[in-house]
């Protein structure tokens, strides 16, 4: 497993990146995201706020796997963009911390079956559905009705 990085890093390279060739990273996204397929599910992770006391509406979703992560990140509505590879979750960002996100607990220890990439206009990303081994789903998307992860 590659070395922990940390979020902002990872979205900071992942929006210049959507900024330069979105479009090409939409595709690198879909061929990645593979990976995931066979992985068991460890954590469903995002940013609570702490001085609200909620979930950060549009933070990273990091849907952590046993092999390492599959985080998405929102870029403008409805987009997102997605990371392979390892987010560091230890070190506190100022007033919020990773935390595992428990409407979606009951995909621990649930193998992911597949994945949905759901394009838009211009072949861009935007939603992925997570399929589970048991036939639940977690949706990872940006959209102001689901501002965060969901299980369904």
């Amino acid at each position: 497993m590659s070395m922990p990085v940390e979020a902002a890093t990872a979205f900071a390279n992942l929006y210049q990146r959507w900024f330069d060739d979105a479009r090409g990273l939409a595709e690198a996204n879909r061929r990645q995201a593979r990976g995931a397929i066979g992985a068991c599910v460890a954590d469903v992770v995002t940013l609570w706020n702490e001085r609200e006391r909620s979930w950060l509406p549009n933070a990273p979703t990091i849907l952590r796997l046993e092999s390492g992560d599959l985080a998405a990140f929102a870029m403008r509505e409805p987009c997102i963009a997605l990371y392979s590879g390892c987010i560091a979750t230890d070190a506190p960002v100022t007033g919020l911390r990773w935390e595992s996100f428990r409407p979606c607990s009951y995909a621990i220890g649930r193998t992911v079956a597949d994945l949905v990439l759901v394009t838009g206009r211009g072949g861009l990303l935007e939603d992925v559905e997570v399929v589970l081994d048991d036939g639940g789903r977690l949706f990872l998307g940006n959209r102001d009705a689901w501002p965060l992860a969901h299980a369904v």
